[in-house]
């Protein structure tokens, strides 16, 4: 595998100016370095064309939707930021957000969950399920559409979506469909690529690490929760048809192409695609790279036909 030329310029710029890995330091400081990050090098101007945005407040949980340049009941799907469970918003991800309502002409609702550690589990997933819960509840003014809500996500938001389908699922309210980009879905595992993508490439195995000790504590019996790593569910069955989207410079890599496998084995109808030469997290970074841009409009084309 040889790795994209757009990342592999980025990786070496932040090598070149010593710049601090994603998980180092305090929380603060990591969300800090997002944001900067991020906002310094937005092109708002850029960002894909919808009709309207809101922010919605429901007790604690902020949302924010977007609704799409459509006529008509339309899918919703609920969007989960990545981050580590640490870091990132729906405000700093909003072009993802605004790219997934426009290209899947979709009502596109970016929660805003609680961060660890100040919040740690299950915090987020409660607020994932909540944030499911309000879509049903609103469904009329949103996609109108009941029978086609979709979760999606990338990294933590990716299992945060998958943990929110097993449990709609278990309680008898399935969604129609996933999109899990780049995901982490067993936190007791590990695989080839967590040693053979052990550092340099954006997210890096010791992050890891962090990620589990200040999202929950790093306990080994709560690594075994469903609810953390879902993967481990016994039956995984009832999940809704699922798109998988991985990066072969990922060490999440192998996790994404095992939970792809442990669906089928299941009976699930799922798609993988494994785009050797990207890097976590190519699905939020499309400006970095064409190859990126082309798989984030690839898997959710994929992703639009299973809404339906």
């Amino acid at each position: 595998m040889t790795l994209d030329s757009g990342f592999a310029d980025l990786l070496g710029m932040l090598r070149s100016v010593g710049a601090p890995g994603s998980f180092d330091g305090e929380p603060d400081e990591m969300r800090a370095r997002m944001t900067q990050a991020i906002e310094g090098g937005w092109n708002p101007a850029a960002f894909a064309p919808i009709a309207s945005e809101e922010d919605v407040t429901v007790g604690h949980l902020r949302l924010k939707v977007f609704r799409p340049e459509a006529v008509g009941p339309v899918p919703t799907v609920l969007y989960f930021h990545p981050g580590g469970f640490v870091m990132g918003s729906a405000h700093l991800m909003q072009d993802v957000a605004r790219r997934l309502s426009h290209e899947l002409s979709a009502v596109v609702v970016s929660v805003d969950y609680r961060l660890a550690p100040e919040n740690p589990f299950p915090a987020a997933v409660e607020d994932a399920s909540a944030a499911l819960d309000w879509v049903r509840a609103t469904i009329d003014r949103l996609g109108a559409d009941a029978d086609r809500i979709g979760l999606a996500g990338e990294s933590s938001g990716a299992n945060l979506a998958t943990v929110t389908a097993l449990l709609a699922a278990r309680s008898g309210n399935p969604v129609r469909a996933l999109l899990l980009a780049s995901p982490v879905t067993d936190f007791t595992a590990s695989y080839p690529s967590t040693t053979e993508n052990a550092t340099g490439y954006f997210l890096e195995a010791e992050d890891l690490t962090v990620i589990s000790k200040l999202y929950f504590r790093g306990d080994r019996e709560t690594a075994q929760d469903v609810r953390v790593s879902p993967a481990l569910a016994e039956d995984l069955g009832d999940l809704p048809s699922t798109v998988v989207g991985v990066a072969g410079f990922d060490p999440l890599r192998d996790d994404g192409i095992v939970f792809a496998a442990r669906l089928l084995q299941a009976g699930v109808p799922a798609t993988l695609r494994i785009y050797a030469e990207l890097i976590h997290p190519f699905f939020g970074m499309p400006a970095v790279s064409p190859g990126a841009d082309r798989a984030v409009t690839e898997l959710t084309a994929l992703f639009a036909a299973e809404l339906g």
